[in-house]
């Protein structure tokens, strides 16, 4: 039997097997009829942005950026007294995103010497600093703002090389604080070290004159429930009561669990990115697809808040006594963003040509998440066939393959809603330039980051 055939089989298997463990949900009509009006709500304030600034566009949601930061405090403060929160900037590192969190009273959580510049311009006094790979240039940034910085340490090798910088820098004003960074389970074993290492590595960092070791960090991604991290709060919870002197458990002051909370919306998913999807394909390539759309719950924020307080509370010492650190990116960002776009081509009854293309998302997202496309010009729930594609010059940009209102035709504005997160730091002008920004503070609307645009000059020349 040939490799081809057997890797064919062995997918086959292995789909067939999960899909008996784990059903696919129906997205319930239910949830996405209150999810539409909830949008709809905003039609008015959308629509004269796209009518006074024009398409394609970012629509900065600032009273929603604003909501999501409340919710998530709130829920948090009931469960526990002391924690810290900092805005993952990479989820979304609009100068307005990250000048209103800043404002709310969060850090900023950074994983480069670019992000790193970027937060000590808002004037950001607690940031933390992680990521793998850091260059000997952004440990010397860190260095030189360790007042508001604290960097989490990857590896023995980057430990070893911010020594030497310290020893070169001649350091003898405030200490830089840092955490140690542990691997967490699965296959992240990218980020940190593994938990057998950590008294050895706190051995180490404590003997680097100029360096305050006092954390752990962890981070687990993709989190629908609380459980890894959880899972990951008992073991490290363990190994300090059984693996760590107690000389250096003292010393921490913080325990950081990083970010991955799951918007409360769930995950929405097109046929082909679920496991029935998956079997679909390779049983029979030209099957077509339906237009049903899945979905995997998520956790409330407030179930989060009370189960993470309480694993935190109920291990052996150091554990309770040490102050809770959380990096919330998609959860806060989210909602903060929406892109609005306008119909330029009707080629048919079924498909549409619009004036932003998925570059704006910086990859094809749609192809495998379902995220609705609204014709705000006319709305209704009425959910239609349309495949709604921009205008790149490629067959993957494409934005769904349907939309809601009544019909689709050349001039309609259609909303691309809750597109906050990884999508504006990923952008690129893949053929087309990127976008700007229009914010709106809930009372006024403003352009406050230009579109990109192509040199005309040039152009009339050629």
């Amino acid at each position: 039997m040939g490799a081809s055939r057997m890797s064919y089989i062995s997918r086959l298997n292995r789909y067939f097997l999960e899909a008996i463990k784990r059903r696919e949900r129906l997205l319930p009509k239910a949830t996405l009829q209150q999810y539409l009006t909830r949008m709809l709500d905003k039609r008015r304030i959308l629509l004269e942005s796209a009518q006074r600034f024009g398409t394609p566009q970012y629509f900065f949601d600032e009273p929603s950026l604003t909501l999501s930061i409340t919710q998530f405090k709130e829920a948090f403060s009931r469960c526990l007294h002391r924690y810290r929160l900092f805005y993952a900037l990479k989820s979304n590192s609009f100068p307005g995103i990250c000048r209103r969190t800043v404002a709310e009273g969060m850090g900023l959580d950074v994983s480069s010497g670019l992000e790193l510049s970027m937060a000590l311009a808002t004037g950001c006094k607690e940031i933390i600093f992680s990521g793998p790979g850091k260059a000997d240039e952004e440990l010397m940034l860190a260095i030189k703002n360790c007042s508001r910085v604290t960097l989490l340490l990857d590896s023995f090798g980057e430990l070893r090389r911010l020594s030497e910088i310290l020893k070169r820098q001649n350091i003898r004003t405030k200490p830089l604080r840092a955490g140690i960074r542990i691997q967490p389970l699965g296959n992240w074993n990218k980020f940190g070290i593994p938990l057998m290492d950590l008294s050895l590595m706190l051995e180490k960092a404590r003997d680097v004159e100029g360096l305050k070791p006092c954390g752990i960090q962890f981070h687990t991604s993709w989190n629908l429930d609380p459980k890894p991290q959880i899972d990951m709060i008992r073991r490290i919870a363990c190994h300090l009561s059984r693996e760590v002197d107690p000389n250096l458990s003292r010393a921490l002051q913080f325990l950081d669990i990083g970010g991955g909370f799951w918007p409360e919306q769930g995950e929405w998913l097109n046929p082909q990115n679920t496991l029935k999807g998956k079997l679909t394909e390779l049983l029979d390539p030209d099957a077509p697809s339906n237009a049903k759309h899945y979905y995997r719950k998520a956790t409330p924020i407030d179930q989060f808040a009370r189960e993470i307080a309480a694993a935190q509370s109920q291990q052996p010492p150091p554990l309770p006594g040490l102050e809770l650190w959380m990096e919330p990116g998609r959860w806060i960002s989210t909602p903060a963003m929406h892109i609005l776009i306008r119909v330029l081509d009707k080629k048919d009854s079924r498909t549409v040509i619009t004036d932003g293309g998925t570059n704006l998302l910086g990859w094809e997202r749609p192809l495998s998440e379902f995220i609705p496309v609204i014709n705000l010009t006319r709305p209704s729930f009425r959910e239609e066939t349309t495949r709604v594609f921009g205008s790149l010059c490629t067959p993957y940009d494409i934005w769904g393959y349907s939309s809601f209102g009544e019909g689709i035709g050349t001039g309609d504005i259609l909303l691309i809603p809750d597109q906050g997160a990884y999508t504006y730091s990923l952008r690129q002008p893949f053929i087309k330039p990127r976008a700007r920004v229009i914010q709106y503070d809930g009372n006024t609307l403003e352009e406050v980051e230009k579109e990109e645009i192509w040199d005309q000059k040039r152009a009339r020349a050629c």
